[in-house]
């Protein structure tokens, strides 16, 4: 083989292959060059219930249109017409309009290929959902097609027709998800994002209201949401028109600067309350605009409400930068970037909206779920450092109160042991008083009896001394031992005073006793030998000291008050007297019964009382 042969294989494999790969990208290529995007189309208007276009008065517009700029006054229907050869009618076509604003139509060779749900008031909102059409050789045929689309609008609200395009069905059915993707789908999931959010921080403002931050993020969140829906909506559902609807989304917008601007102020712990209550009348003033001004002019005051809200969001986003680059904190100038690039994405979508410029995309609506997560991040960020704090603070104070509890419990076990003292000093003092108020009462009563007739004291005499003796010093054993009551206060009292009627009555005292509704009181038995004591005490004074010929006793009850009085003729007790260990343990007592004790030691009228609410 000579060199030149073996030198043309290789070539020829060379070209093979480049024909190939030239055949594999190459037909795809043609289908998109066989496509036809519309440039212009011819343009009439016509009123709202007219069913097909008018014959005449047809012009060229360029393609995408908005006519308000041709017909600024006109309210109602303009039909486009469009026409392309049709060579192949076996090759799938299809029809991609991008956006019908507000409402719209298609027909095909005079054939209807679809249709909003209302193309008149309330109109369908299809404006930003692509239209993708897929004609079939009943619809097609060779040589001229026509494609004519009505769109229904309104003055003021932006009525425009985009770019329509009729080529192979597959190539634009790929590129109409592409846009619905971005259009639609996009959006939806931003918004499903955004309500998420929304949700989580304005509970967590509930359940910290402190954190005020948190509810103007949620509130700005929330309204934002409302506003955006305005690009998913198919319609003005609830309001009855479109002019009532774009008022009510303006109004959404004002609403949500005010709700940022408090946020950002309170994001850097700012508060300026006249300039704040300024900002809300400003937006209120503005809502209660956009509902009162006469239909005609809704749109004029729709678009002076986006471009004031589209201007003061601008604004406060530069005064979130300029706020964040004074300060310090490096989660306030990493959120001042998303701010930064809001800015850029606003000032486009408001020229976008006023047609400055020939983009129909808006940015904000992306970087605001991108702000709005970083925002979201920083808010939780700053949550998280909160809650380590208080981690950070549990730890130290459980070990504050660890040691405390250390400290507390050496303290309980020094006052412990200095209660059991004062319990046993106060045991102590008890059986003294009653030791003092029973046995030596007796005793006393006793020794003054056999004191006078020392003589004809008889053996069974001093036993029956004796045993009354050992009566009180029983009572007073059974009392400290037991700690419970026998019987009622009437019938405790029986022999009390059966005692000490006898010492009185051998002393020549008469004792006359008054007992009102005590027979079936039930006490317990410190409270009833604290009664008994009282009263053995009081007698036993003025046996001792009164000089009495009479002497009175009375014990009435009302629930829950108990009513003691000792009351005799005698001639009085000296200061001495009524300061000794007696008046004490009456005192004492009186306190123990949660009552009040008071002596009179007046000459022919000496009275000991006392009052006692009894639990």
């Amino acid at each position: 083989m000579s060199p030149s042969r073996a030198g043309a294989a290789p070539r020829f494999v060379r070209i093979l292959l480049f024909m190939l790969a030239l055949a594999a990208w190459g037909w795809p290529l043609l289908a998109i060059s066989a496509t036809t995007v519309f440039p212009r189309a011819e343009a009439v208007r016509s009123d709202w219930n007219a069913s097909e276009p008018p014959a005449d008065g047809w012009e060229s517009v360029n393609l995408p249109d908005a006519w308000n700029a041709r017909w600024p006054q006109h309210d109602g229907v303009v039909w486009y017409r469009m026409r392309w050869q049709q060579r192949d009618l076996q090759a799938p076509t299809a029809v991609l309009v991008d956006s019908i604003s507000l409402a719209g139509a298609v027909w095909v060779n005079g054939a209807a290929v679809w249709r909003d749900a209302s193309l008149v008031e309330p109109l369908s909102r299809g404006w930003n959902m692509p239209r993708y059409f897929q004609l079939g050789p009943p619809l097609l045929q060779p040589g001229e097609n026509v494609l004519l689309v009505r769109v229904s609008g309104r003055v003021g609200f932006q009525p425009w027709l985009g770019p329509v395009t009729v080529g192979p069905a597959e190539a634009l059915r790929d590129r109409f998800r592409g846009k619905v993707l971005v259009q639609r789908d996009y959006k939806l999931a931003s918004l499903a994002m955004q309500v998420a959010l929304a949700s989580f921080f304005g509970v967590l403002w509930l359940m910290r209201r402190r954190e005020v931050a948190y509810g103007w993020f949620a509130l700005e969140s929330a309204l934002w949401i409302g506003f955006s829906w305005n690009q998913l909506a198919l319609s003005p559902w609830p309001f009855p028109d479109t002019p009532t609807y774009q008022a009510a989304i303006a109004s959404l917008l004002l609403l949500w600067w005010g709700a940022m601007t408090l946020f950002v102020l309170r994001f850097f712990e700012r508060r300026h309350p006249r300039l704040e209550r300024i900002l809300w009348a400003l937006v209120m003033l503005g809502v209660a605009a956009l509902f009162l001004v006469p239909e005609s002019d809704k749109g004029m005051a729709c678009a002076l409400a986006v471009f004031a809200g589209g201007v003061g969001s601008i604004s406060t986003c530069l005064l979130f930068v300029l706020l964040a680059l004074r300060g310090k904190q490096t989660e306030q100038r990493a959120l001042a970037v998303a701010y930064g690039l809001y800015v850029v994405a606003g000032v486009h979508d408001m020229l976008v909206y006023f047609r400055l410029i020939g983009d129909r995309y808006y940015y904000t609506d992306g970087m605001a779920l991108i702000t709005t997560l970083a925002i979201a991040a920083v808010l939780a960020w700053r949550y998280t450092r909160q809650l380590r704090r208080i981690e950070n603070f549990s730890a130290e104070l459980g070990q504050e109160v660890a040691q405390a509890r250390s400290e507390l419990a050496a303290h309980l076990q020094q006052q412990h042991a200095l209660e059991v003292s004062h319990a046993r000093i106060g045991e102590r003092l008890n059986l003294v008083r009653d030791l003092h108020d029973g046995l030596g009462g007796t005793l006393t009563g006793s020794i003054a009896a056999i004191e006078q007739t020392p003589e004809s004291l008889s053996a069974p005499q001093l036993l029956k001394v004796l045993k009354q003796v050992r009566d009180d010093l029983r009572l007073i054993i059974d009392a400290s031992a037991t700690g419970a009551g026998d019987g009622s206060l009437g019938e405790q009292l029986v022999p009390l005073r059966h005692r000490m009627s006898r010492l009185l009555d051998a002393n020549g005292i008469a004792c006359l006793w008054q007992i009102e509704a005590v027979q079936g009181l039930q006490l317990g038995a410190s409270q009833t030998l604290d009664v008994l004591r009282f009263v053995q005490e009081a007698l036993s004074n003025a046996l001792k000291h009164s000089g009495a010929s009479v002497v009175e006793v009375n014990l009435a009850y009302s629930a829950p008050r108990l009513r003691v009085e000792v009351r005799d003729n005698g001639r009085g007790l000296s200061g001495e007297v009524g300061k000794g260990a007696g008046m004490q343990s009456m005192q004492a007592r009186a306190r123990r019964l949660g009552g009040e004790f008071r002596f009179e030691p007046r000459p022919g009228a000496t009275r000991a009382w006392m009052e006692a609410v009894l639990a």
